[in-house]
C-alpha cells in the first residue's frame, strides 16, 4: 500500500545545492578564521585571533537567523539557502569550539589557571550579549525592510 508520507530515506538526502552552499560558506569562514589566528594574542594568553572570529560568528548568525525568520518576502527555498550558505556556512566556518577548547586547555596546562577561566567565561558571555544584540539587530532589520516593502506596494 502506497503512503505519501516521506519515509526517513527520503528525509535524510543530502540536497545538492544546500551541500555546495554549506561548501562555499564554510569554505570562506575557515580562510576567513585563519586570517583572524594570524592576530597576536593579548601577554596574558587572550586569544585574540579566535576570540574576535567567534564574537563575530555569534552576532553575524544571530543577526542573520533573526533577519530571515521575520523576512516575509523571501521564499522559504531562498532563505534555506542563505542561511546555509552564511549561517552554517559561513559563520560556522569563522566559529571554532575546538580551537578554544584547545587553547583554554594549554593556557591551562601552562599553569594559567586564572587566565584559561577569564578567557573561557569572556568568550561564553561575550558571545551570548552579541547573539541577543545580533538578534536584536536582525528583527530590526527584517522589520523595516519589510515596512519598505509594504510602503512601495
Amino acid at each position: 500500500m502506497p503512503t505519501s508520507s516521506p519515509t526517513p530515506a527520503d528525509t535524510q538526502r543530502i540536497d545538492l545545492p544546500v551541500l555546495c552552499c554549506v561548501v562555499i560558506g564554510g569554505t570562506l569562514g575557515t580562510a576567513i578564521r585563519y586570517m583572524f589566528s594570524s592576530l597576536p594574542p593579548f601577554s596574558w594568553y587572550f586569544y585574540t585571533g579566535t576570540f574576535l572570529a567567534n564574537m563575530i560568528a555569534c552576532t553575524a548568525y544571530s543577526a542573520l537567523a533573526s533577519f530571515l525568520a521575520g523576512a516575509w518576502w523571501i521564499p522559504a527555498r531562498g532563505k534555506e539557502l542563505t542561511n546555509r550558505t552564511l549561517g552554517m556556512g559561513l559563520c560556522g566556518g569563522l566559529s571554532t569550539l575546538s580551537a578554544l577548547a584547545v587553547e583554554v586547555l594549554t593556557t591551562g596546562r601552562e599553569g594559567h589557571l586564572w587566565s584559561a577561566s577569564i578567557y573561557l567565561l569572556l568568550s561564553f558571555a561575550c558571545g551570548l550579549v552579541l547573539a541577543a544584540l545580533g538578534s536584536h539587530l536582525g528583527t530590526r532589520a527584517a522589520v523595516g525592510a519589510g515596512r519598505g516593502r509594504k510602503e512601495a506596494q
